[in-house]
């Protein structure tokens, strides 16, 4: 459940969101009007997946800037963290792709975009919490043994995470259907769909919070703020 407690958690929370519903479009449309919508999951497309990341590096920046100036350690622990969050990626990264392969994806073929959808995968739903809470509590976050009531930003990043993965399992539906379109080849409609899952989590987080906002001047508006904390996809 978010909570409005900490105005600074909020703030950062809302920007961090309107960011993502500014730039990801951006991204996708830029893309689309060169003709180049087909051709994401392939290595030629690497630079969206880079723009991605840079941006969510930025954004992670941002959350945790007030975070780290607090925390002081030595370089060492610094060198060492750095060092576990790679293995950390690389390992999520490993896991979806096997994951992905075991709900469908072509065993023999199709490795290269097999591999950009899970970097993309990892980028939007792993790299923001690893670059929040650190491995340890990142993988505690995602398998929900680790509570984080009341903390409106982690809060936001699984629910990021949930929606993006529903995303891209719910744009698998459509490539076995005989409609004989371009976007329906691997793994276009997994690639758009985890970037709409993502997306649609961001502009929820947002509804949300204006909502929350709203209801303190309204009280009437506490019935849907109710109903959505009930909808949750994160507890």
């Amino acid at each position: 459940m978010f909570s409005l407690n900490n105005q600074l958690e909020v703030r950062k929370t809302v920007i961090a969101s309107l960011v993502t519903c500014i730039y990801l479009p951006g991204i996708v449309t830029a893309i689309s009007y060169k003709g180049l919508l087909y051709s994401v999951g392939k290595a030629s497309s690497f630079y969206i997946t880079l723009l991605i990341f840079i941006a969510e590096f930025l954004k992670s920046f941002y959350l945790n800037n007030n975070v780290q100036a607090k925390k002081t350690k030595p370089n060492r622990n610094r060198a060492g963290d750095v060092v576990k969050s790679c293995i950390f990626l690389l390992g999520a990264m490993f896991s979806f792709f096997v994951g992905i392969i075991l709900f469908g994806a072509p065993v023999l073929e199709c490795h290269e975009e097999t591999l950009m959808l899970s970097a993309l995968l990892t980028i939007l739903t792993v790299f923001p919490l690893l670059a929040h809470s650190g491995p340890e509590a990142s993988l505690q976050l995602l398998f929900a043994v680790r509570n984080y009531s009341r903390d409106t930003i982690i809060e936001m990043l699984v629910n990021n995470a949930l929606l993006t993965v529903c995303g891209a399992w719910l744009g698998a539906v459509v490539i076995p259907l005989d409609w004989n379109t371009p976007w329906q080849q691997w793994p276009i409609p997994c690639y758009l769909g985890a970037i709409g899952g993502y997306l649609l989590s961001n502009v929820l987080t947002i509804f949300k919070v204006t909502l929350m906002l709203a209801a303190n001047k309204y009280p009437v508006l506490h019935f849907l703020v109710n109903v959505l904390n009930k909808l949750n996809v994160s507890k």
